[in-house]
């Protein structure tokens, strides 16, 4: 599947007022790529009053240079502000998108599913949101093996047997074999001393 991650452009405005007509401006930067200068422009009709439209192109300027988490907060408010349905999920989509190019799998599946039910019949969301539970599952038997090896060594630890007790070296038993041997030895010289002692014939007595 082809990977479609590509955000809904800026909103225009049609109808002429002082607040509006900074939206145009800013819309007019952002065509030229002087994305800096139209997040302030957006910025300022902002801070007369919030409207989805400067909501929605600030969190597009914010995107264009690079700062992703701004550029959710503003997408965020964008559908908080939108007056109907189709723009609320070009917002939440957005948000999605950004998600979905940052690895962020569940934030991305969570917000391209709130956009579709609010547009059931976009088929690029639809798209994306196929693409995203795919790889999402994808990712799932990669960690599970990232997290056995991690495993095994507690369980290898735990059914390793106790040591074994330290037992005599083979010289010490020789030398203590060899000890009782000469005590026997010993011991049957001095019974045979004996022996022969006990038969030995009496002397002789004088004659005086």
């Amino acid at each position: 599947m082809k990977l479609l991650l590509t955000i809904v452009s800026i909103l225009t405005i049609t109808v002429a007022s002082a607040q509006n007509g900074e939206i145009i401006l800013g819309n007019k930067f952002y065509k030229e790529e002087k994305f800096d200068k139209a997040e302030e422009l957006y910025r300022k009709s902002l801070a007369k009053k919030p409207s989805p439209e400067a909501q929605f192109n600030l969190g597009n300027s914010l995107y264009k240079q690079e700062k992703q988490e701004d550029a959710i907060k503003a997408f965020d408010e964008a559908a908080t502000l939108a007056s109907t349905p189709e723009m609320k999920a070009k917002a939440l989509y957005n948000k999605a998108v950004l998600y979905h190019k940052a690895n962020q799998l569940n934030e991305a599946i969570e917000a391209y599913k709130a956009a579709l039910r609010l547009t059931p019949n976009d088929a690029e969301i639809r798209k994306n949101l196929q693409l995203a539970l795919r790889t999402q599952k994808q990712k799932q038997p990669d960690e599970q093996k990232k997290q056995k090896p991690k495993d095994q060594p507690k369980e290898k630890k735990q059914q390793e047997p106790p040591p074994p007790k330290p037992q005599q070296s083979k010289l010490n038993k020789k030398q203590a074999e060899q000890y009782l041997k000469a005590l026997e030895e010993k011991e049957k010289q001095l019974q045979e001393k004996m022996r022969k002692k006990t038969n030995a014939p009496a002397q002789p007595q004088k004659d005086w």
